[in-house]
């Protein structure tokens, strides 16, 4: 098997591999969405051992004399607009303007009917359900509201702050002793019941990434919609750091800033929406703040919230993701002087080849040795047939003798294998590069060809690059079957890597032109 055989079955193989990997993998299937979204109630402890007492099932809340009027306060800074419910002092609309769903409306991460950030509150030795309790309206602003409830004889006090940058909210809960004797806690929980609306064309893709995360300690638990609709899912417990949900581009995560989480319950609404419910400690008057983030998952905003919280956004295989961030900064730089994405990406692709034309020139250039050097080998075989060691030693001598290398056509590929393959989870996964258009019908690059014109002529340049390659007869097949085996799997990737390997192929082929006009014939013996 010669070199350039080798080459292309190693590429056939890690192709074969990766797009195996990443799209024949079992994947949790998109269920049926609920006739209709309602707010799942936060999860509420069986027992709590108060005194040596045991509560099978948690106590009702007690009614105000007259039922207090339901209000809706809305809020909006930097591209975030918001709306609460005096019902449970809850989150129930979530808008991100900045953001379009397929609609053309702006994205809206609450599901239409649900409620999030309920409190359940343990105090005298049971559990309070407030998410449906109402509160009363005690101060309302631009850009903070407090809703107060009493219960049991505690004060309940939530308070709402829009952050700086639209990055979220800020939360301030305060459970505080008043008339009764009712003692607080162990715990009280924070929850995100009602999930996150699925906010792409493609529905099932972006079902595929929801799922409940959280940082317990340093390590990162993600649990996807298949794990999370297991019955017997175990309650994280541990130094929780943060929780939240998440669909493909987007992330609701609650991270205390002051008190400790101790534990948090993740689990399903319906059948598609995660669930994730905080419990923190609560060993007397609690005073605590916990920041809200709601938004893209994004590096940059992530990490503003919290250190920890954008490795949220770090996807694929550990080994790839810092070679992903390096790619995004400098496609992120080159857009900030170039506007359109395409452009970016065929820029981006022209620096890789800039990169690495020395490697792939030295490369290219012994291949075209072993191809003019293969009269000779023929000769040596036929001279010293039977003696399989005189071959080896002279076949050794003669590469060495025209500056060839079997093997040097191989590296460059590999070399830039780790590229493609982190580019195409960038592409696949990255807020940044959502709804990047081009020109005319490629109007997101995150998102296949609708008319497979990029895989097509993709296809054509890799046909016309193998057949300045290969000269062996025994190869000329390969010269039609990589480029149509190449052609078929690119029609379901995404437009941006369609465009970063034509331009690829189209820039090889000058490369092995340029290799062609300069490679020396080999000197008459």
């Amino acid at each position: 098997m010669t070199a350039n055989t080798r080459t292309i079955l190693a590429l056939f193989l890690i192709f074969g591999v990766f797009i195996a990997f990443q799209y024949l993998a079992p994947k949790s299937q998109a269920p049926k969405a609920p006739d209709k979204p309602q707010a799942a109630p936060i999860p509420v402890p069986a027992e709590l051992p108060v005194a040596g007492q045991t509560l099978a099932t948690p106590a009702p809340v007690p009614k105000t004399a007259e039922p207090a009027e339901i209000r809706e306060l809305a809020m909006a800074s930097d591209g975030l607009a918001v709306r609460f419910s005096s019902l449970g002092a809850a989150l129930t609309e979530c808008r991100l303007e900045r953001y379009l769903g397929p609609d053309g409306r702006p994205v809206q991460l609450i599901p239409e009917g649900g409620s999030a950030l309920g409190l359940e509150v343990q105090a005298g030795g049971r559990a309070f359900d407030l998410s449906q309790h109402p509160y009363s309206v005690a101060e309302e602003g631009r850009d903070k509201v407090v809703f107060e409830t009493k219960i049991e004889g505690l004060l309940v006090r939530k308070s709402y702050t829009v952050l700086e940058g639209g990055l979220g909210l800020l939360l301030a809960v305060e459970i505080l002793p008043g008339s009764g004797e009712a003692r607080i806690g162990p715990r009280y929980r924070i929850s995100w019941g009602c999930g996150l609306n699925s906010t792409e064309k493609d529905r099932k893709q972006d079902l595929n990434a929801f799922g409940a995360l959280a940082m317990l300690g340093d390590e990162l638990v993600t649990d996807n919609l298949k794990k999370l609709a297991k019955p017997d899912l175990a309650e994280i417990d541990g130094n929780i750091v943060y929780s939240g949900v998440r669909t493909k581009y987007f992330l609701a995560a609650m991270v205390p800033q002051t008190g400790r989480a101790v534990s948090v319950k993740q689990g399903l609404a319906g059948q598609e929406r995660a669930t994730s419910a905080l419990a923190l400690t609560a060993q007397g008057p609690v005073v605590d703040s916990i920041k809200i983030y709601l938004g893209p998952i994004e590096h940059r905003r992530l990490a503003q919230v919290h250190p920890g919280l954008d490795r949220v956004a770090d996807t694929g295989w550990k080994w790839l993701q810092w070679i992903s961030r390096g790619i995004l900064s400098i496609l992120t730089a080159i857009n900030r002087a170039v506007p359109n994405w395409g452009l970016v990406i065929i820029i981006f692709s022209a620096l890789m080849k800039l990169v690495f034309f020395p490697l792939t020139y030295t490369g290219m250039k012994s291949m075209k040795r072993m191809q003019q050097i293969q009269p000779k080998m023929k000769k040596l075989q036929e001279q010293y047939k039977g003696d399989q060691a005189r071959i080896s030693r002279e076949t050794m001598a003669l590469y060495k003798k025209h500056g060839a290398n079997p093997l040097s056509g191989c590296l460059p590929l590999l070399i830039q294998m780790p590229i493609f393959f982190a580019l195409f989870q960038l592409l696949s996964n990255t807020i940044e590069l959502r709804q990047a258009s081009f020109v005319l019908w490629l109007a997101d690059l995150s998102v296949k060809d609708p008319y497979y014109v990029l895989p097509v002529l993709m296809g054509i340049a890799m046909f016309i690059q193998q057949k300045l390659t290969v000269v062996d007869p025994k190869q000329k097949m390969m010269v039609y079957i990589m480029p149509v085996f190449m052609a078929v799997i690119f029609l379901s990737m995404p437009a941006g890597l369609n465009l970063y390997w034509l331009t690829n192929n189209v820039l090889s082929i000058g490369e092995q032109y340029l290799i062609h006009v300069r490679t020396q014939p080999l000197p008459q013996d």
